[in-house]
């Protein structure tokens, strides 16, 4: 069936009405307008603020928020350098570093920016992929008991390898968390361990009180010895010539033949 020149005008019209309207750039957001569908790269992409009238075909008006956005990627495993294996289940907040919104369009437009998925696209395909890859390239610099020992060293690098990476994608990484969670043959290794420290300390413990008690009922014996031998006839004879030595009285010694007169 032939369409008459009224009915193609009359059909373009309709397309082109339904092509054009006005847009206004929402506070706290960075607006940003595509020219010419984008087709001499990003000369054809400007940041722009206020109400932006009709859009002509071959123009869009993206809008990219500047506020704090978090992001919850799914859990994934993690290998340290000798094999050990563990589960990172990360929590993340980030924002859009203001000036950038123009290359955040350019460059993740085809991800898909448009409606309210647009910042999950680019969690999805631009940014979770580095938290994931971060984690897991760090932890091959652990072994799994250095990992275990050293997690908030290890948290730290992967941090401050982000802020790197996420700058140059044009975002600021605000808060990161691991959820770490070590294998379950680890953490039954490492209670193992620790009972087994707590059981020597223990034992520890009560041989040094044993030896105290040992050391305790040697002196207690020495004290009774040294007390019952006290009256013995040397210790008398002892103190016999002690006395005799300080005494102020004439005293008569003999030993039954010839007698001795001391103190006159």
């Amino acid at each position: 069936m032939k369409k008459t020149k009224l009915g193609l005008l009359l059909m373009g019209s309709a397309f082109f009405l339904t092509s054009c309207g006005t847009n206004r750039v929402q506070p706290n957001y960075e607006g940003v307008l595509m020219d010419n569908y984008g087709r001499n790269g990003i000369e054809d992409f400007q940041l722009v603020t206020g109400a932006q009238g009709w859009l002509w075909m071959g123009q869009e008006l993206y809008q990219v928020p500047m506020w704090e956005q978090k992001a919850d990627p799914a859990g994934v495993a993690i290998t340290a350098r000798d094999a050990g294996q563990f589960v990172v289940d990360p929590t993340y907040s980030y924002e859009a570093i203001r000036g950038k919104g123009r290359d955040i369009v350019f460059n993740y437009k085809h991800v898909g920016l448009e409606g309210q998925e647009a910042m999950d696209n680019i969690e999805a395909n631009i940014l979770n992929p580095l938290i994931i890859n971060a984690y897991r390239e760090e932890a091959r610099n652990f072994t799994t008991d250095s990992l275990m020992k050293n997690l908030s060293r290890f948290e730290a690098n992967v941090e401050n390898r982000l802020k790197v990476e996420f700058a140059g994608k044009y975002f600021t990484v605000k808060t990161l968390t691991s959820g770490l969670t070590p294998p379950e043959s680890l953490v039954k290794a490492v209670e193992a361990r620790n009972n087994a420290i707590m059981r020597a300390e223990q034992v520890s413990n009560e041989l040094e009180v044993a030896r105290m008690n040992l050391e305790k009922d040697k002196i207690e014996a020495d004290a009774n010895r040294i007390r019952t031998s006290g009256l013995s006839n040397a210790n008398l004879q002892e103190k016999y010539i002690e006395m005799l030595r300080t005494t102020a009285n004439k005293v008569i010694i003999t030993d039954g033949k010839t007698p001795i007169m001391l103190n006159q």
